[in-house]
């Protein structure tokens, strides 16, 4: 709005083009508060890309005070976090290696100096073609008062018709190139041969004449040339000017309307907010997964502690069965051995038949006997016994 007041000439003065270029400069100016926080403070991710040039504060150190938070600028190399949105800014890590949150992205203020130049550029051009209008007015006025030309023609265009086709597009520029005063020949062209006629553009109205006056009549490949003066002469072409996708899309969104922009806004922060549920929900998820497997490789542990005392038992009981039968199989075998011994003995004793003594020792038994005899007998009486 500074701009268009300061620039504005007085209303009966500005050509229509011009209220209508200041119109647009207010509805633009209006529009300008409409323009999204988010993206101009760094909130939103998509509003950034690598390679710009923000401010961020600086993250903050462990131990330090909070009155130590300091800025920086430059351009940005990577994204340290996954969320779209951040209410305190997106944070990111610059190419010089500070990590911070975007406070203020900083193409905001070059996109509203690019808006400036192409205004003032705007402004320019029309001024320019007002200027070229009244001039060409003016000269159309001249000519027709002084020469007696017709309004409406052209005033330094010569159209020439009745050119052969089967001569070459270059042979029919070349006819008219080396003629005084001519500035341009234009041979429409289709289906790669031209069209039989051309329009050849001079620097003034004396040019147009001389070269209607030359080739008028003219022979040119066994046909007549027909030259006259052109309805119209050719309109200048408006510069555009040059714009990227970035640019682009940035005068896109500035053409919609503070209700569209809000809802747009809206909707972003809709989706946004929808898009952090989703994150939230899937890292739950996939906390719960985690923590899940966790719980099954503990349990899986404690099965095989279990299966393995379960192991150590079954061996510990099959070692003493084993010892015990071997032990009882030792017995039954001693036992057996034994038994086979007795019968050995008493088999032999058996086969030796009764005892019998030699005649010889029955004096000697005799004896024996009646000594036990006394000895018994004394016994019972209590007197000891003599020999």
């Amino acid at each position: 709005m500074a701009l268009a007041a300061r620039r504005a000439p007085p209303r009966a003065l500005v050509a229509p083009r011009a209220r209508a270029r200041l119109a647009r400069a207010s509805v633009r100016a209006s529009r300008a508060p409409a323009v999204d926080d988010d993206a101009r403070f760094g909130r939103r991710r998509d509003a950034l890309a690598l390679g710009d040039v923000v401010e961020v504060r600086l993250v903050r150190r462990p131990g330090a005070s909070a009155g130590d938070a300091a800025t920086a600028v430059g351009e940005i190399s990577d994204f340290v976090t996954n969320s779209s949105f951040h209410a305190d800014g997106i944070k990111v890590r610059l190419k010089s290696g500070e990590i911070g949150r975007v406070t203020r992205a900083r193409w905001d203020d070059e996109d509203d100096e690019d808006e400036v130049h192409e205004d003032e550029d705007e402004y320019e051009d029309e001024d320019e073609d007002e200027d070229e209008d009244a001039r060409q007015t003016s000269s159309s006025a001249a000519t027709t008062s002084n020469g007696g030309e017709r309004a409406g023609e052209a005033l330094r265009t010569a159209y020439v018709s009745g050119v052969s086709k089967s001569s070459s597009a270059a042979d029919v520029k070349a006819l008219a190139s080396g003629l005084p005063g001519v500035k341009n020949v234009r041979v429409p062209v289709r289906g790669g041969s031209h069209m039989g006629y051309m329009f050849i553009e001079c620097a003034d109205g004396d040019g147009m004449r001389g070269v209607i006056e030359a080739l008028h009549g003219r022979e040119f490949h066994g046909k007549a040339l027909v030259a006259e003066r052109a309805k119209e002469d050719p309109k200048p072409k408006k510069k555009k000017p040059k714009t990227d996708a970035a640019s682009a899309k940035l005068k896109t969104k500035k053409t919609k309307t503070r209700a569209e922009l809000e809802a747009e806004a809206a909707a972003r922060r809709i989706l946004d907010a929808r898009a952090q549920m989703e994150a939230d929900a899937l890292l739950e998820l996939e906390r719960a997964k985690r923590r899940r497997e966790r719980e099954l490789e503990v349990r899986e542990r404690e099965l095989e502690v279990q299966r393995a005392l379960d192991l150590d038992r079954e061996r510990r009981a099959r070692n003493l069965l084993e010892r015990r039968a071997a032990a009882a199989q030792a017995r039954a075998e001693r036992a057996r051995a034994a038994a086979d011994a007795r019968e050995s003995a008493l088999s032999a004793a058996r086969a030796l038949g009764d005892v019998r003594i030699d005649p010889s020792w029955r004096p000697r038994a005799d004896a024996l006997r009646e000594t036990l005899a006394r000895l018994r007998v004394d016994a019972d009486d209590g007197r000891p016994s003599r020999s």
